[in-house]
């Protein structure tokens, strides 16, 4: 979505994967949220980029500093 609110290019987009939790069947997973709203739970990294897109985040932008706020590690922290 070139132009959209949520484009790296409008000012960055604001994905937050928050620290890992584990979900009812014991099964990691981490919190995703665009700017204040959660729109998912992502189990790996490429979950995280698959929410990206229907947010309409690029999800190449995915490794570009500033559109991605990882708490409590990384994309390699899922457990």
């Amino acid at each position: 979505m070139s132009g959209s609110v949520f484009s790296a290019g409008a000012g960055g987009a604001r994905i937050i994967v928050h620290r890992p939790a584990v979900d009812a069947a014991g099964q990691p997973f981490r919190r995703v949220d665009l700017f204040d709203l959660e729109v998912g739970r992502a189990y790996s990294p490429d979950d995280v980029k698959a929410i990206m897109a229907q947010c309409g985040v690029d999800p190449a932008e995915f490794d570009r500093p500033g559109v991605v706020d990882w708490r409590g590690g990384g994309p390699e922290a899922w457990g």
